[in-house]
């Protein structure tokens, strides 16, 4: 038995020892692979490599949308399927949307995923979890309906998104925080240190308050110019980290600035009543900013 020494390092939370080469090369290791461990009663530690299983092949079902979509659904995900898409040649109306949620909602470990006027994605997690970067997409997107619903004035679904919204941030937040704690990755997401980590935990939070304001926002005649340029700015903020593009996202970070003197010209001619939305505007714009500043 050949007997190797390593030193002991400190990674977020936790403890770590790196591997012997010789050793895992042996076996044919990498950061994918998975390795058992066996505390001992001796206060020894054994480590054993675990063979990697062949990667899971997404398993995809197409349904066409029609009034009877939604128990299929159900019907689908109770029988185990992970990944269903609903999808129309034409915009798929409002109630049966709402019916769609309503159900999702209800299932255990299922999200929608993605959601356009003529797609859904509905996926069921089981024991997995949801991706890092896809969450927080999902966060970006419902930011972006919110916005509509409170144009649109059809508050159902401006609640709606707010609940979704919450539920999701604290789904990632879990994630970020198991992994500062242990320095063990709980998704697919590999590619993030523990100062990305924090600075998606910040710009997620800025997302998570817009959705608050927003949720109270009810806009009147004189504020809604002003409030179509806030929408405007948060789609420039949420097109900047899509394409993960520094240029844009310094260009938004400035913009907010014209935004704040424009905001005070109106506040001078609005009346005293209208003050309170245009500052509720302001906010976003700040958050907007920081979120640009994280990109």
């Amino acid at each position: 038995m050949e007997r190797i020494y390593r030193k002991i390092q400190k990674l977020g939370g936790s403890l770590v020892v790196s591997l012997p080469k010789k050793w895992t090369e042996n076996y044919n290791l990498n950061k994918e692979s998975s390795v058992a461990m066996d505390m001992n009663r001796d206060g020894s530690l054994s480590i054993t490599p675990k063979l990697n299983h062949p990667k899971e092949v997404i398993d995809e079902l197409i349904l066409e949308s029609n009034p009877y979509v939604v128990k299929e659904v159900v019907k689908n995900i109770l029988s185990g399927q992970t990944h269903i898409v609903v999808v129309s040649d034409k915009e798929i109306n409002k109630s049966l949307r709402n019916q769609i949620r309503y159900w999702v909602n209800g299932l255990p470990n299922t999200e929608i995923t993605e959601e356009s006027n003529q797609r859904i994605v509905i996926e069921n997690f089981g024991y997995k979890k949801i991706p890092t970067g896809k969450l927080i997409q999902r966060l970006l997107y419902l930011i972006a309906d919110m916005f509509d619903d409170v144009k649109n004035e059809t508050y159902d679904d401006l609640n709606y998104a707010f609940d979704q919204l919450r539920k999701f941030y604290f789904i990632l937040v879990m994630h970020i925080r198991a992994y500062l704690r242990t320095g063990v990755y709980v998704t697919e997401d590999k590619d993030f240190t523990p100062l990305e980590a924090m600075d998606y935990r910040i710009f997620c939070g800025k997302i998570e308050e817009i959705g608050k304001i927003l949720k109270r926002l009810r806009l009147s005649p004189p504020v809604k110019p002003f409030f179509d340029e806030i929408h405007q700015y948060f789609e420039e903020v949420m097109d900047a980290y899509l394409k993960h593009d520094s240029k844009l996202s310094y260009y938004v970070w400035l913009k907010k600035y014209n935004l704040i003197e424009k905001a005070n010209d109106i506040l001078s001619t609005l009346d005293i009543r209208e003050h309170d939305k245009i500052r509720s505007l302001i906010g976003i714009a700040e958050r907007c900013k920081d979120m640009a500043g994280l990109i």
